[in-house]
């Protein structure tokens, strides 16, 4: 199983917990992880196709690169306002994205998030206009969002383990990444100002190659899946109470400014992203889904759980 979560991360103790778990029940199922060494997110679902690796916890990212789908819970920008809207859409969509996981070769074992993406800067950023000049790290795996983000600054592609680097010697000027892992990473150091505004959510899951998962009994499967459940319900709660005490320690730890946008500027933002979303579907989000996410939250209701 591979992770690009750093050895020593609390979602990497998390997995290991769930490895002991697996140990322990039918079959002794074995899991090894490793944490960070196998490349980005692209590289790991290359190295899972290939038969190198046989799962792994992938943000939407990775999990867009085997279907197009799941896009849905994290490529549409201040379109969920908290966790309950988060909750509401993935219980929405699952069924049809775990179908489409597995038709691609994929069995999902359990659904998860990592907090929310905020825009942590050398400067502080009080409204769109402070964005613009910004050059901000950018993840390799998806062109199409990229091209899209040129039009409110100039996104710089690198590698994860380049983000410390890149602030250091100037290559970027901001990053967007969730709290939890700016806190691990001690981004604030060298990006001392947050924007207090949820951008998207980080949603991923663990899958397993269905080659791996047909080696198993159905008695295992069931353990299996059983036991996964539980430990996804139980890391989408860490990781939302960890998001906010990440933020908390920053400001102790490196004297982190959280940056509040006035009533003016948040609708600004939203508006101004708003823009985006006709470009965004059917782009980086399928038509399908981005319409039954949109629908879902216009309709609202208590959130599945």
């Amino acid at each position: 199983m591979a992770t690009v979560a750093p050895a020593g991360s609390s979602f990497h103790k998390r997995l290991q917990s769930l490895s002991a778990e697996w140990s322990r029940g039918p079959g002794g199922v074995t899991m090894n992880i490793y944490p960070g060494t196998q490349g980005g997110e692209l590289q790991i679902v290359r190295r899972m196709r290939v038969g190198q690796i046989q799962g792994a916890a992938l943000t939407s990212v990775g999990l867009g690169q085997i279907d197009r789908s799941v896009t849905a819970l994290q490529f549409m920008p201040l379109m969920f306002r908290d966790w309950d809207d988060v909750d509401r859409v993935r219980e929405r969509l699952r069924p049809e994205l775990e179908r489409r996981l597995l038709a691609a070769g994929y069995v999902a074992m359990f659904w998860a998030d990592a907090g929310w993406v905020r825009y942590f800067s050398k400067t502080p950023i009080r409204s769109v206009r402070d964005l613009k000049p910004l050059r901000v790290y950018a993840s390799s795996g998806d062109p199409d969002s990229i091209e899209m983000m040129k039009s409110y600054y100039t996104p710089v592609v690198l590698e994860p383990d380049q983000i410390l680097l890149g602030l250091r010697n100037g290559m970027i000027d901001a990053l967007p990444v969730p709290a939890f892992l700016a806190n691990f990473n001690q981004v604030a150091a060298y990006a001392p100002y947050m924007l207090d505004l949820n951008w998207a959510p980080i949603t991923g899951a663990l899958v397993v190659t269905d080659r791996a998962w047909k080696q198993f009994d159905a008695g295992t499967r069931d353990w299996l899946r059983e036991s996964s459940g539980r430990a996804g319900d139980e890391m989408r709660r860490a990781a939302r109470a960890e998001d906010e005490a990440a933020v908390q320690a920053m400001k102790d730890k490196h004297g982190l400014k959280v940056v509040a946008l006035s009533a003016e500027a948040e609708s600004e933002f939203r508006s101004e992203v708003a823009r985006l979303y006709p470009r965004i579907r059917g782009t980086l989000v399928p038509e399908p889904m981005f319409d039954a996410a949109v629908a879902t939250l216009k309709a609202g209701g208590q959130p599945a759980k």
